[in-house]
């Protein structure tokens, strides 16, 4: 945001620094001077943070998968809408926006109802009908929490239970990541299928939120 501000700064200066006196001129120069080596500093910031950050994911060691043993696509396709609100619930614990986050736990509520019904053509094992049981307890939880230092321990408990539901029941075309941050206990892990850095147990307290001695890419998933 602030480049694009900057930059229609640069801008709106050309047509004032044509109409402006030689003095004037002069001073309005040194501001787009300064502007510029602002700009261009800013965008080699941005620049070496995005390659940092590539080059974390890029080291990332996939967790081989047996295509024989993956489940149907039909069913991993059903278990990214499950992925995908997991992903919302993050986001609005970056923000650190508690009720957004209850609104985004009555919205897994939703979709877990959907998934039983959805999925039950797919899946009958006990193994499913377990994992499908202790998720919804872990968002019914979610979902009553108030305070983000409880909305946190919630999520926490919902990511151990979604790696299980990764592992064993799998996505459909995603590439996943799981994440996790040295200033953290090793529990308070996450997932996310973009490659983005932002911290859900910070949230906007910046301190190592985005530090790449912070964040460590634990391993993935390629599904197809």
């Amino acid at each position: 945001m602030k480049n694009k501000i900057l930059l229609a700064l640069l801008l709106a200066a050309v047509p004032v620094f044509i109409s402006c006196s030689k003095e004037d001129r002069r001073e309005v120069k040194q501001t787009i001077d300064s502007a510029s080596t602002t700009l261009g500093r800013d965008v080699d910031t941005l620049l070496n943070s995005t390659l940092s950050r590539d080059s974390l994911f890029e080291k990332t060691a996939f967790e081989p998968l047996d295509p024989g043993k993956l489940k149907v696509k039909e069913l991993r396709s059903i278990m990214n809408d499950i992925f995908d609100n997991y992903v919302d619930i993050k986001e609005e614990l970056e923000e650190d926006d508690s009720a957004d986050v209850v609104k985004q736990a009555e919205e897994m509520k939703k979709i877990l109802m959907s998934t039983a019904t959805s999925a039950a053509q797919y899946e009958k094992s006990t193994e499913w009908k377990n994992w499908l049981t202790t998720f919804e307890k872990i968002t019914a939880d979610l979902s009553g929490a108030k305070d983000l230092m409880t909305q946190r321990k919630f999520f926490s408990e919902m990511s151990v239970s979604l790696e299980n539901m990764i592992t064993k029941f799998g996505v459909k075309g995603k590439d996943v990541y799981k994440l996790t941050c040295t200033s953290l206990d090793p529990k308070n892990f996450w997932f996310t299928d973009s490659k983005d850095l932002d911290n859900p147990y910070f949230g906007k307290d910046k301190t190592n939120e985005k530090s790449e001695k912070c964040i460590k890419v634990v391993k993935g998933w390629k599904f197809d």
